[in-house]
């Protein structure tokens, strides 16, 4: 089974099961990325990252990026995807793909007949599905992590 053969690759990263829950401060008022607010300062709720970002634990998946091809979507190398089996993959979905053996993410393209692995980075060719090729959808990238220089 796939799940089986993924969790047996370096750098896959599979939720824990019973992984305890640790709900996180969030403040009601947004972060200005533009000018500071006058709002005050305070705890409105709790945020559990595994609740926001993780709706079916027993099917998703975490994928660390490589390389560059999907800059334009805010993906960078370094990133730790959050990837949901569970969601069926749509026109214009962000997904993990397997073509012939090769895992790889990129923005799913299905118009008509047509099949299409699209890079968010122009340096990037699209790769057309011909017949003959082997694609498995494997899931849909429903979030990502970022970790910054401390």
């Amino acid at each position: 089974m796939l799940e089986t053969r993924l969790a047996n690759i370096p750098g896959v990263f599979i939720p824990l099961p019973d992984a305890p829950r640790q709900a996180l401060p969030l403040d009601a008022i947004k972060v200005s990325a533009g000018f500071p607010s006058p709002a005050a300062d305070y705890e409105d709720q709790r945020l559990d990252i595994n609740e926001y970002l993780v709706r079916n634990p027993v099917s998703t998946f975490f994928f660390p990026v490589e390389g560059d091809s999907m800059q334009g979507a805010e993906i960078f190398e370094g990133d730790i995807l959050v990837v949901d089996r569970s969601v069926r993959a749509r026109h214009g979905h962000i997904v993990v793909a397997f073509v012939n053996g090769e895992r790889l993410v990129k923005r799913l393209h299905r118009r008509a007949a047509r099949v299409a692995l699209v890079a968010e980075n122009p340096c990037y060719p699209t790769l057309e599905i011909q017949e003959g090729m082997e694609l498995e959808i494997w899931g849909v990238v429903v979030g990502k992590f970022k970790r910054f220089v401390a």
